[in-house]
């Protein structure tokens, strides 16, 4: 655990500006091979809308081909409404996966090029069985893929001592304050206290990436570098719009972002996307996390200057 830690020396806004510079340029010749493959590995029998929040995400970021890995029995609930989606069905046991489906993930890895696991998991022992292996199979196999850990995947981690020493090089970790005191072994009023010094800290402890979500979310670099959106508006207070920030995030990765700015653009068009279905819905407390999914294009469209 860290006792001391230091106050950040230069926060950089994500700004408007600072997104339209990430957002990735899309050519009018280009074909679906260009803008990635994603891979969602999510969902449970009693958190079904949370793979297809994700998938939703990750579809409308612009990933070229978008795959959904979850438990089979999942599968009838979630094609009928993710038409784009290409499934990828894993054995379950009690609704969650099983930890056979362990011996499927190089398969399920082969030609990806950005990875999503924890929306809607569950903390069975089957999905913990298996985000351990898949840690360990990308860590050995293909320690440069990108690999967003969300949620549940992250509750899973926070069991297990040294737990950071299991991640392969290049993670992207996306807690809220609750998850972050977890992880870190402290406890959550000094998170939430801290939020800025405890964000560049750990993630030059734990060398990977990190958001911080809440309001005025912050990214971290594993170098302690940190970026902040200023944004705080209840309407992101619902279950379910962590799924939607963790499925963009691994949409615009899969594209070729670095996951840092992958990061940043995300949690900007997270922001936006939520304010544009506000003034819709006239209330944050009546907008849902699926009402923003909609919002997006808009949102990118704000970004290129077409709105």
């Amino acid at each position: 655990m860290i006792k001391k830690v230091e106050k950040p020396s230069n926060i950089e806004k994500i700004t408007r500006e600072m997104a339209a510079s990430l957002l990735p340029v899309r050519r009018q010749d280009a074909h679906k091979g260009d803008f990635g493959r994603a891979l969602v590995i999510a969902g449970s029998r009693q958190y079904t809308g949370a793979a297809r929040l994700a998938l939703q995400a990750a579809l409308r970021s612009g990933a070229g081909l978008v795959y959904g890995a979850v438990p089979e029995p999942l599968y009838p609930a979630l094609a009928g409404s993710l038409a784009e989606a290409i499934w990828q069905l894993l054995p379950a046991e009690d609704g969650a996966i099983a930890q056979t489906a362990a011996s499927q993930i190089p398969e399920l890895v082969r030609g990806k090029t950005a990875v999503l696991i924890g929306p809607g998991l569950s903390q069975s022992a089957g999905a913990l069985a298996f985000l351990l292996a898949l840690l360990a199979y990308i860590k050995a196999e293909n320690p440069d893929l990108p690999l967003v850990i969300d949620a549940d995947a992250l509750n899973l981690l926070s069991r297990l001592d040294d737990w950071h020493e299991k991640l392969p090089a290049n993670c992207l970790l996306t807690p809220h304050e609750m998850e972050f005191a977890r992880l870190a072994g402290i406890e959550a009023q000094r998170v939430h206290a801290q939020r800025r010094e405890l964000a560049a800290a750990f993630a030059r402890r734990w060398r990977q990436t990190l958001i911080l979500k809440g309001a005025g979310t912050l990214v971290a670099r594993a170098d302690g570098s940190l970026s902040r959106l200023p944004f705080a508006n209840s309407v992101l207070s619902h279950g379910g719009t962590g799924d939607v920030l963790a499925g963009l995030a691994v949409g615009l990765s899969a594209q070729g972002l670095p996951l840092y700015d992958a990061a940043r653009l995300a949690v900007w068009l997270h922001a936006r996307s939520a304010m544009l279905a506000l003034a819709e819905t006239a209330h944050p407390a009546a907008t849902l996390p699926s009402d923003l999914i909609g919002k997006i294009g808009r949102a990118m469209a704000e970004l290129s200057g077409k709105e």
